[in-house]
């Protein structure tokens, strides 16, 4: 009798773990060796990447790469279900690492804590088999299309706000990111300044790791082409077909020169302004006589938290500006500073000198004891 072969592509511990994909016949042994020789380049450990890399890590995928240069921070601990309150400033790429490390010890998991930039994309890219877009801005998902055209790599978009999302598959055989928006819309903010259902980034964090795993596996991807709409709100979904632009500057005729610089680094979008103070600035300036401290925000949030001042909505402040005393310099705040920033500009426009607290009520909260 001949001895039986013992060299197989899993272990005895990977076959138990993946029983109930194997027993799948859209995925079957083949399709799961198909995810354990998979690259997977995530690219942003926030809302969207929390959920992403743990389903991925959970299914299987051999080799995971995360890359993100922020920190964990407490605000983040509304959706971000990789962290905890005991990883709060340290490394997001580092702590995915270790939780999806301690989820499934069968794969690697690559920690990369910088952000994605024009230096470092082409070599992540080209080590990967699919790329997943979880960032939260523009610059960086205008990066990863125009380096994915480049090698002709797939990747997966999400995006999300408020209670909307949207996710779509692009390849080289679709049109591209840049065909879906050739221009950054301007007035997008981000979850610090517009705010976001915790469970919302789930959603399409999930249904962006359910299109990735039946990519790997080689089951068709109905994302491919089309961008779903999803509104968590009046939970509904909506898949728009997508199609290619012939004056593409990425994927089509289009001249580079009107592309978007790529950044030297991608990160979140922040308004950096000279009427901005900081939280030391402001703590200094709100005592003094010459200066009034102004809550822009809406009724609501003022009479949840406040830091005191007086209290005139942004939507309300351009009719109330004759009611003030010119003398003075308003100090305005926030929730995240764009909206006193927005306050700031509209006063000075009036004559009265403004100033606007860099950061808002986040970073107050985050410098000032408690």
């Amino acid at each position: 009798m001949e001895e039986s072969n013992t060299d197989t592509l899993f272990s005895a511990s990977e076959w138990l773990r993946y029983s109930r994909h194997v027993q799948l016949p859209q995925v079957g042994a083949k399709g799961q060796g198909d995810l354990k020789k998979s690259k997977v380049l995530i690219v942003g450990a926030g809302g969207l990447g929390c959920p992403v890399s743990l389903y991925l890590a959970a299914a299987g995928v051999g080799s995971i790469t995360v890359v993100d240069g922020d920190i964990v921070d407490v605000t983040n601990l509304q959706r971000q279900i990789l962290f905890n309150t005991q990883q709060i400033g340290k490394s997001k790429a580092e702590s995915a690492k270790q939780v999806l490390t301690a989820l499934n010890p069968e794969i690697k998991v690559t920690a990369i804590a910088e952000y994605l930039n024009d230096k470092n994309a082409p070599a992540l890219v080209a080590s990967a088999d699919l790329i997943i877009d979880c960032t939260d801005n523009f610059s960086a998902r205008y990066l990863i299309n125009d380096v994915c055209q480049q090698q002709k790599k797939p990747w997966i978009f999400a995006a999300i706000h408020q209670f909307s999302g949207q996710c779509s598959l692009f390849s080289s055989e679709t049109g591209c990111f840049r065909c879906l928006f050739p221009v950054a819309p301007s007035d997008m903010g981000d979850c610090n300044s517009a705010g976001v259902l915790g469970v919302l980034p789930g959603m399409l964090g999930t249904l962006q790791a359910n299109e990735a795993l039946k990519y790997l596996v080689g089951q068709p991807v109905p994302l491919r082409g089309n961008l779903l709409v999803v509104d968590a709100l009046e939970l509904s979904f909506k898949k728009i077909g997508l199609s290619k632009d012939p004056e593409c500057v990425s994927c089509g005729s289009g001249t580079a020169d009107t592309r978007d610089q790529l950044p030297e680094k991608v990160c979140p979008n922040e308004q950096i302004d000279s009427r901005a103070v900081t939280v030391e600035q402001f703590e200094i300036l709100k005592k003094r006589d010459n200066y009034i401290v102004v809550d822009v925000r809406t009724d609501a949030e003022h009479q949840a938290f406040n830091l005191g001042g007086r209290h005139i909505p942004l939507t309300i402040l351009a009719e109330s500006l004759a009611s003030i005393d010119s003398e003075k310099t308003l100090l305005c705040y926030c929730q995240s500073g764009l909206r006193s920033l927005q306050a700031a500009k509209l006063i000075e426009s009036a004559g009265i000198k403004s100033q606007s607290l860099y950061g808002g009520l986040a970073a107050w909260l985050k410098q000032m004891p408690l």
